[in-house]
């Protein structure tokens, strides 16, 4: 698990420009039990993207070692997980509404579902490269059965 964790921490430092993680354990609790949903420990963590008003990790985008997980009311979908290995493919809907961009990144996943992220707080062609690199790593090469 380590090999992948360290490579999606140097590809995000990569393509971000910084170095991925969050030392204050308040945001990190909350992050992991409310956008995480409980389902994740600190070390499969590599990125919080908070938008909660207060700093405090109850709301954003968090990037783990296997999957994408948000809970953002302002979203286009506001509670998600998206596992790397389930997404299709990405795509982003670049999209105006009286003046206002309203662009998505969409995961498009392997089973007829599709999520949106629309926060502003991160840049989302830098985003989908990062989860294009990550999906990579998870799929598995299908063989032909004939």
């Amino acid at each position: 698990m380590s090999d992948i964790k360290d490579a999606l921490i140097n590809k995000f430092e990569e393509i971000f420009g910084y170095a991925p993680g969050d030392d204050y354990a308040p945001r990190v609790k909350n992050a992991r039990e409310i956008i995480c949903q409980g389902k994740y420990k600190k070390e499969e963590m590599i990125d919080i993207t908070d938008t909660s008003l207060s700093s405090n990790g109850k709301a954003g985008l968090v990037l783990t070692i296997d999957s994408v997980c948000v809970k953002d009311a302002a979203n286009s979908t506001s509670r998600f997980i998206a596992k790397y290995e389930d997404i299709d493919y990405t795509y982003m809907n670049e999209d105006r509404f009286l003046g206002v961009d309203i662009t998505a990144l969409e995961l498009n996943m392997k089973y007829d579902k599709t999520y949106r992220i629309s926060i502003d707080a991160i840049n989302k062609d830098k985003l989908m490269e990062f989860i294009d690199y990550a999906s990579s790593l998870y799929q598995e090469d299908e063989e032909l059965v004939w």
